[in-house]
């Protein structure tokens, strides 16, 4: 979508300590700046920005990155949505590629901005009714009962759909709206043989559903009747603004807690979010209408590694964290269960037993997986078809575990469980061939003469004029591309290239790069690099010649053995000059 210029022009006219400071409090450190890290919970500030170097970094949880990255991270965006922000802020403009498409994406955001007004209508429709004196005294009776108070229901944007067939749509159309996308966003629906719109939620508490922004995107209506065939919830369809499979009820509320504490709690049901809010526990979403997905998981692992599943203490409860298990371990992730009393949801629980004993129950969670042994046995008959039918739905949900730890822990566990010799275990599942996380080595020398390059990029034809210096296939494609830098344009290159190099390299160089080391220091580093590597060099040459030495004596060759042993003679005199 934007070249290489076009990023690092809108890297240049964006200061990363103005984007960054407009959300974290800054004081000038040195050169650079420091405060309080808003990815995670600390007391003394360890986030560090740089603002001639634009990068940011985090020396207690390693977060860190250019301004992309930060409004990625802080809002939960994808690349191409920080890119258009950006790009707007810095006045740049971004590349069209052909009218054709030009004109549809002109379309496309013309429909995007027309739906979020006509959310925003709709919105501000539902909390005038349940404000209503009259109109919403159903639903505020019916929050009252279920404990919500006033400023949780104004805080979070409650409103309610009043029983009738036409409200909404009148109020709709006298503003003179497309009622077509009115349709199209499931706030009214066309009536039989296309004679006008009547209103898609009525009788309902609604609850806003907010995109990470805070826009309004969907809604979501609860029944305040008692008529089984009525189904409870009734949400939004999917839309140009919203996707249930890719949202989470809450999450806007909920984000810089879920930092700040490294941790999320996924409940079923918006009321369950809502109570644990109003009782202090903030980092708290709900998926919407649908089961767990991955694309849910992709959204919240933005903010945080660490899941707690807290769905109901029912049969239904339990089923729906089960089937969302294989969604977290194709992740890699190893999320915890809160298993509620039975009978019991988070905001019953909540109000009965309060956020203390909530707490102690969540700090003896077990993980997901081992919830998930525990259901299996407890369903399985005794004996030995029963121990067969748990294996088999034990075993493919164990192969995948990616962690090879994590697995031996629970291959032991349900051995144990199953009263089976472990051993037995071992040949029926897939071996693991990699570790989850598993960080990239690069030689020790060879790391540290790149980051000098790229961040005093002075010392570049030093390096170069050494000859041959990376054997890492990575770093020789970065490396070359600095040694090709015509000397006039060396300037530091690392907001833009750090996100195209393995994230173990990225974090070592944002480190070096945040400590203030004079030149002096960098340019002995680089020599006492260089001067390893050529001793490391020469002792690989001379083995070399040794054998081929050998090789020579065997077949009588006094031609290459003396040219062979002329070389060494010079090499091992070269070694004796450069000790010290």
């Amino acid at each position: 979508m934007a070249s290489k210029e076009i990023l690092e022009e809108i890297r240049n006219r964006v200061s990363i300590v103005s984007l960054i400071g407009e959300r974290v409090p800054l004081k000038k450190s040195g050169r650079n700046f420091k405060g309080l890290c808003p990815f995670h919970q600390e007391k003394t500030p360890s986030f560090m920005v740089s603002d001639d170097k634009q990068i940011f970094h985090c020396f207690g949880c390693s977060a860190g990155g250019d301004i992309f990255t930060f409004l990625m991270k802080i809002d939960g965006l994808e690349f191409r949505e920080a890119l258009q922000d950006l790009a707007k802020r810095a006045g740049v403009r971004l590349p069209e590629e052909t009218k054709n498409s030009n004109d549809a994406d002109a379309e496309w955001e013309r429909r995007k901005q027309w739906s979020l007004r006509l959310n925003k209508m709709a919105h501000d429709f539902f909390i005038k009714n349940l404000r209503d004196k009259n109109i919403g005294l159903k639903s505020r009776k019916y929050l009252e009962s279920r404990g919500i108070d006033s400023q949780t229901t104004e805080g979070h944007g409650l409103g309610y759909a009043p029983d009738s067939w036409d409200l909404l749509t009148n109020t709709l159309a006298a503003a003179n709206v497309p009622m077509k996308l009115a349709n199209e966003l499931g706030l009214v629906r066309e009536r039989d043989h296309k004679t006008g719109h009547y209103d898609f939620f009525r009788d309902r508490l609604m609850f806003p559903i907010l995109d990470t922004r805070g826009n309004v995107v969907g809604f979501s209506g609860r029944t305040l009747g008692t008529d089984v065939d009525t189904a409870k919830y009734l949400n939004s369809p999917d839309s140009i603004l919203y996707n249930k499979s890719k949202t989470a009820f809450g999450l806007y509320w909920a984000k810089e807690a879920i930092r700040t504490k490294d941790e999320i709690i996924l409940v079923e049901g918006n009321l369950d979010c809502l109570s644990l809010r109003q009782s202090g526990i903030e980092n708290v979403v709900a998926p919407l209408g649908t089961a767990l997905t991955f694309d849910h998981l992709k959204l919240l692992s933005r903010y945080t590694k660490n899941f707690v599943v807290a769905f109901d203490g029912d049969k239904a409860g339990i089923a729906a964290a089960i089937r969302a298990l294989p969604h977290f371990l194709e992740l890699g992730f190893v999320p915890k269960a809160l298993t509620l009393p039975a009978g019991q949801d988070p905001d019953s629980f909540i109000r009965t037993e309060g956020p203390a004993k909530w707490e102690t129950l969540k700090n003896r969670s077990e993980t997901l997986f081992e919830f998930f042994v525990e259901e299996t046995l407890r369903q399985s008959p005794k004996g030995t078809q029963g121990t067969v039918a748990a294996w088999e739905k034990l075993r493919p949900m164990l192969e995948k575990v990616k962690g090879t730890l994590e697995k031996e822990i629970y291959k032991k566990q349900i051995a144990q469980k199953l009263k089976l010799d472990e051993k037995w275990l071992h040949h029926k599942i897939t071996p693991t061939t990699k570790k989850t996380g598993e960080e990239r080595r690069f030689p020790k020398e060879e790391q540290l003469l790149f980051t000098a390059m790229l961040l005093k990029p002075k010392l570049i034809d030093r390096i170069q004029g050494f000859g041959e210096v990376f054997t890492d296939p990575e770093l020789k494609e970065y490396g070359k591309q600095l040694f090709e830098t015509p000397a006039e344009e060396r300037v530091s290159s690392l907001a833009g290239l750090q996100s195209r190099l393995p994230e173990s390299l990225a974090k070592w160089i944002r480190e070096m790069a945040l400590v203030e080391e004079e030149d002096a220091l960098w340019e002995k580093a680089v020599e006492d690099c260089l001067s390893k590597m050529s001793a490391k060099n020469l002792g690989v040459r001379l083995n070399e010649l040794n054998a081929e030495i050998a090789q020579a004596e065997s077949e009588q060759n006094e031609a290459t053995l003396l040219n062979l042993l002329q070389e060494k003679t010079k090499l091992m005199e070269s070694k004796k000059r450069s000790l010290p």
